[in-house]
């Protein structure tokens, strides 16, 4: 059996990556409209999104806790900077809030989700702990970069 240890981070890389092109393609084809900033409750909802694919692509994987801040600080440094979505002089606190936020949200979520997994709502357990803890992050709406 291959090791899946490493699917969460690619999922958020590959997640993270797909919003940030759809918001270049956005400024590039309309720079008037105004784009999604990095607030407390996108990244979270990028999280999720990363979180539930994660559960469904590679089901049972063990995660490795070590790698999981250390690859979302990266990931939220690097991929918004490239992008040009994000000014430079904010890269480090992204980088440390999307850490955070990626490390908390994994945890809470994979607890959650083992809880709810049992029974006839095993099939929507971790679309049911995903949206509530959207919903519980909603009360930090307008903190961001």
């Amino acid at each position: 059996m291959k090791d899946k240890k490493y699917t969460l981070s690619t999922v958020l890389i590959a997640v993270l990556a797909a919003v940030l092109a759809v918001m270049v393609v956005l400024r590039a084809v309309s720079p008037q409209l105004i784009l999604m900033e990095f607030d407390i409750v996108s990244i979270t909802g990028i999280c999720l999104v990363a979180l539930v694919l994660d559960h469904y692509l590679a089901p049972g994987a063990k995660r490795c806790w070590i790698c999981i801040p250390v690859f979302a600080a990266l990931s939220f440094g690097v991929l918004p900077a490239a992008a040009g979505m994000v000014a430079l002089k904010h890269v480090p606190g992204l980088a440390l809030t999307g850490c955070v936020i990626f490390t908390a949200a994994a945890w809470a979520f994979t607890s959650i989700q083992d809880r709810l997994s049992s029974g006839p709502a095993a099939k929507a357990a971790p679309i049911m702990s995903a949206l509530g803890i959207w919903l519980a992050v909603q009360a930090f709406a307008g903190i961001g970069f």
